[in-house]
């Protein structure tokens, strides 16, 4: 977990630290971004996200070990989620994953956000800018 927002620097430096690798062909990069969506009128201004983190880090290594046997040949995973107010246009959410090929690396990306969405227990509370909040739901 990253408290705070991700930020595109340090984005940028995890794709740095794998130019030296040789054996890479492919990176693929999943952000979440937290929208400015409208909610029975009012807009969200931020999302607060909260975690049961023991759980979530106890959840977490299943997940990754499932994705490295399902594309052996992918070579790093990487999986950050933020904890905290996240405001709206910021990053709150990433998954990175090299491999060989961009097809190993592309569906080992989609999986373990899916994953992360639908297993990990991490909440989100959608702060909207005329007051009060609504709890997010994940899609």
């Amino acid at each position: 977990f990253v408290e705070g927002a991700i930020a595109p620097a340090f984005i940028a430096e995890s794709i740095a630290k794998h130019a030296t690798r040789h054996d890479i062909g492919g990176l693929e990069i999943f952000l979440g971004q937290v929208r400015a969506d409208v909610i029975d009128g009012h807009t969200v201004a931020a999302i607060a996200y909260t975690a049961y983190t023991d759980m979530a880090n106890e959840q977490m290594p299943a997940i990754r070990e499932e994705a490295f046997a399902r594309w052996p040949a992918m070579t790093c995973l990487h999986v950050h989620h933020s904890l905290g107010v996240i405001k709206a246009g910021e990053l709150c959410f990433m998954v990175f994953a090299s491999a060989p090929h961009r097809q190993q690396a592309r569906e080992a990306v989609a999986y373990v956000t899916d994953e992360v969405k639908k297993r990990l227990p991490i909440f989100g509370k959608e702060i909207l800018a005329e007051g009060g909040h609504v709890w997010k739901r994940n899609t």
